[in-house]
């Protein structure tokens, strides 16, 4: 069965998408990559294929490969570097629960105030997870799924920077529960990025739209 990684990446973080790729080509058969204001590539590989694009994708540019992959979808964020298992560890999880992510928030009552702020259930990606659960929003910067299963449509992304929202609430519209997985402290590591070059630093007190999507679904 095919497997792909699939990311979207922003030019300034070249860097560490260089290193992103090269913590995972080797675990799968291909490896995407939206390519969001880059001019050239970060680097060639037989295994690695470009998409270009102005960023009108923004962050959803990594699910602009699914609709023509049929197997095992990962979609990865370009400032992580990936275990070295991830791929085989993640697929066994995937035929269990269907739609899976290590990253994680469920509100614990609506309607919330902040979408950033509110009290939850917060599963990080960083950090020691003890159980798996169902999660009302997933990461995607560590999801996955089988394409038989799930295949969200890039009609979905309705706001640029929000695709971890949308694609959940995707989900649950069709009554498929995202699973957050339990893992250990270290399973992923974070490469530093510049202050300011991360959708939680921009959005983080300035999330009112994104409050208000959240609220209109799940009340």
């Amino acid at each position: 069965m095919k497997t792909s990684v699939n990311i979207a990446s922003l030019v300034e973080r070249k860097e560490q998408l260089i290193n992103t790729i090269n913590s995972l080509v080797n675990q799968v058969d291909a490896v995407n990559v939206c390519l969001n204001n880059y001019l050239e590539p970060p680097l060639e590989h037989p295994k690695v294929n470009y998409f270009y694009s102005d960023n009108v994708f923004t962050d959803a540019g990594k699910f602009l490969f699914a609709r023509d992959f049929e197997g095992y979808y990962f979609t990865c964020d370009d400032d992580i570097e990936y275990s070295p298992t991830y791929i085989q560890d993640t697929i066994k999880e995937i035929d269990k629960y269907g739609i899976v992510t290590y990253h994680s928030r469920s509100f614990l009552k609506f309607p919330i105030e902040s979408y950033y702020k509110s009290p939850a259930i917060r599963n990080q990606c960083l950090g020691n997870c003890d159980i798996t659960e169902p999660c009302q929003i997933g990461g995607s910067g560590v999801m996955s799924f089988h394409t038989d299963y799930f295949k969200p449509p890039m009609s979905i992304f309705k706001t640029g920077c929000m695709s971890d929202i949308y694609v959940s609430i995707y989900a649950d519209s069709l009554g498929k529960k995202i699973w957050s997985l339990k893992h250990k402290e270290g399973y992923f590591k974070y490469q530093q990025l510049p202050i300011g070059a991360t959708i939680y630093e921009d959005k983080v007190y300035d999330c009112e739209f994104e409050t208000s999507i959240v609220n209109k679904y799940f009340l």
